[in-house]
């Protein structure tokens, strides 16, 4: 599996967890937890498990496209 697919995967489940979690704590399931604590908890995780490997990907691609535009440029 691609790392773009693994990224793409992990940000649907974060969201999937946050709006989970939002619905449980306005039905009353979840009553200590606050709205805000519950999205900035999953952007944490977003931050710490696919930040860089995003980063990564964005740097990838630009060199890719440097090297590409190079190529094309010396022909």
């Amino acid at each position: 599996m691609k790392m773009k697919t693994v990224s793409l995967l992990v940000k649907i489940f974060l969201v999937a967890a946050g709006f989970t979690l939002s619905v449980l704590k306005w039905c009353g399931i979840l009553p200590a937890g606050d709205i805000g604590e519950i999205w900035k908890s999953c952007a944490f995780a977003y931050g710490i498990s696919m930040g860089p490997v995003d980063f990564n990907i964005c740097r990838d691609n630009w060199i890719e496209g440097k090297e590409t535009a190079k190529e094309d440029h010396d022909e």
